[in-house]
């Protein structure tokens, strides 16, 4: 890997454990958080794989989670139809809710490093 390789991967990293700190304090939605951190890691491991870091519950969070509209898409639906909607999301996020935060703990921890990194 050259240094270009090495910053921009650093980079990725340093987001992907900002993300985290926004799923894990709320500051951003779980779904939205998933999607993101997916990308995230795909950039990031395209350049040098992770050897310990597995998101595999961010994946099957955002398959369960798949055809709901996200907040940009909600108003091209009735109100009616969303309310439905909404209450199949929310069990679904409460099944998931614990295993994410709990994920989002486990990589602030693992990428705590990535601080200390210029």
């Amino acid at each position: 890997m050259n240094r270009f390789d090495e910053l921009k991967r650093n980079r990725y990293i340093k987001k992907m454990h900002s993300n985290a700190i926004a799923m894990a304090t709320g500051q951003v939605k779980l779904r939205e958080g998933c999607v993101k951190m997916e990308y995230l890691y795909d950039q990031a491991d395209y350049i040098q794989s992770f050897d310990d870091l597995d998101i595999k519950i961010f994946e099957e969070f955002s398959s369960a989670t798949r055809f709901f509209p996200f907040t940009n898409e909600r108003h091209l639906y009735n109100q009616k139809y969303i309310s439905g909607l909404d209450a199949r999301l929310d069990i679904i996020e409460t099944r998931y809710r614990p295993l994410l935060i709990e994920k989002c703990q486990e990589l602030i921890h693992k990428l705590q490093y990535i601080k200390t990194i210029a």
